[in-house]
């Protein structure tokens, strides 16, 4: 059996100067490896490649597309590609859907010619699915999977599967050219979230927290810095201080075996602690970022992320005095969000100036709240890089207006389109970025 784990091409392709490796797709395919031999990975989104992988098919084969499952890096356009790659396939093949997106509409992939849909978390059952994806008289004692029997849809006993992360292998980076991304390394050393944001599918797809132990983080770290020449590496975490015992074991094993990197981190305000962000920054971490998303307390409420403002203030004033390179994101389009909502995040910022500004109009993804409490919403977009708001408001356009204004009287470079992000490579690591679009990592971080 010929089996090839996909990574989409993205519509557009992705910016060559963010392109970073697709973790998710490799940690599929080192797990699938662990049964089957013949596993390759095609990213087509870096080979800038078009909808067709009929050069790869043998005579039988399992094609495993990983699309917004872990890291949400594709846009909904996508989609289409994948349809249109589905409908060029010239050899006898099935084909497994993983990701959020096929598990909220799965009809959607079924009806274009998708075999088989795996809901929810997938490293689980992927190697059964793939044992039996021509056998449908075994599929359906599968849990958590969606297949067509003719034209019936047969959805299998949905069973809780545990987020289990801490139990996966060392990713295999193997599987593609790492030197065709960025040069920023990634590692992903957690799953889950302790939080319930409204707008985002982790707590709701993952569900609750699970890291690797600091031994198996600082392993990959030194096979990563060994094997690929690693200057700099992010954990692309969605939050990685959760455990504070945990993180503080990895900057002590960093310390023993000596290791030189330097390193960033996607973080919660919720978890703050300044003795363990001191120490992070003793081997290496330089760049940290806090999603706050919002000024106003009544927005943060709705969002189900309340925060005190005031303590945002006084720890994003404790970090930059740390000397940390600091990046926030806010959501500027937020339902219930008005006018005068927006002016207090307008003060918030001026008032934090983080070194990065990430400017977001909300992605309604689906499985979370805010998609199913926002039916009215008509043009409910899934890409999480949008770069207009959802609905149409004079007075929020205007406060928007006036945020750019500010920026600029405070000296921000603001970034409405994709730039060639290497000529920030070498800047004042104290040069301030606001963008509406995707920044790429490593920039500016410095000893």
């Amino acid at each position: 059996m010929n089996i090839l784990v996909v990574n989409p091409p993205n519509k557009p392709f992705t910016n060559e100067t963010i392109l970073a490796e697709p973790l998710d797709v490799l940690q599929i395919a080192t797990v699938i490896k662990e049964r089957f031999e013949n596993v390759k990975v095609i990213d087509m989104d870096v080979n800038r490649m078009k909808n067709n992988i009929n050069e790869y098919l043998g005579s039988n084969n399992v094609i495993v597309f990983v699309y917004d499952y872990q890291l949400p890096l594709h846009t909904s356009a996508t989609i289409d590609n994948i349809f249109e790659i589905i409908k060029n396939l010239n050899r006898k093949s099935k084909v497994i859907m993983i990701g959020k997106t096929s598990t909220y509409s799965y009809s959607k992939f079924l009806e274009n010619g998708v075999d088989i849909v795996i809901k929810g978390i997938a490293e689980e059952l992927i190697n059964e699915v793939i044992e039996n994806a021509f056998n449908k008289s075994k599929l359906n004692l599968i849990p958590n999977i969606v297949y067509k029997d003719e034209d019936k849809v047969v959805i299998t006993k949905q069973v809780f599967m545990p987020n289990n992360y801490n139990k996966l292998p060392m990713i295999n980076r193997d599987f593609v050219d790492i030197s065709k991304y960025m040069e920023t390394r990634t590692i992903i050393t957690s799953r889950g979230c302790i939080g319930g944001c409204k707008f985002c599918t982790t707590p709701y797809y993952f569900r609750k927290w699970c890291g690797k132990s600091a031994t198996e983080v600082v392993d990959e770290i030194q096979m990563i810095i060994k094997e690929y020449n690693a200057k700099q590496i992010i954990f692309l975490d969605d939050n990685s201080t959760v455990d504070k015992k945990r993180m503080m074991r990895i900057c002590k094993l960093i310390k023993s075996r000596k290791i030189k990197c330097l390193f960033g981190a996607l973080c919660s305000i919720k978890c703050y602690d300044a003795e363990m962000l001191k120490e992070m920054y003793s081997v290496g971490f330089r760049w940290i970022h806090f999603g706050l998303e919002s000024g106003s307390l009544k927005v943060l409420k709705f969002m189900n992320k309340e925060m005190d403002i005031k303590r945002v203030k006084e720890i994003i004033k404790e970090v930059k005095m740390m000397e940390y390179r600091v990046r926030t994101s806010f959501i500027l389009d937020y339902p219930g969000t008005t006018a005068n909502d927006l002016k207090k995040t307008r003060k918030l910022i001026k008032e934090i100036q983080p070194h990065e500004l990430r400017l977001h109009y909300l992605a309604y993804r689906f499985g979370t709240p805010v998609y199913e409490e926002n039916g009215n919403i008509v043009n409910k977009t899934q890409y999480i890089h949008g770069n207009k708001p959802n609905i149409e408001n004079k007075d929020l356009e205007h406060q928007i207006e006036l945020l750019l204004k500010d920026l600029k009287k405070m000296n921000y470079d603001i970034i409405t389109d994709n730039v060639d992000w290497m000529k920030y490579n070498n800047q004042d690591k104290n040069i301030k970025l606001a963008a509406f679009v995707p920044i790429k990592y490593g920039m500016c971080w410095y000893e």
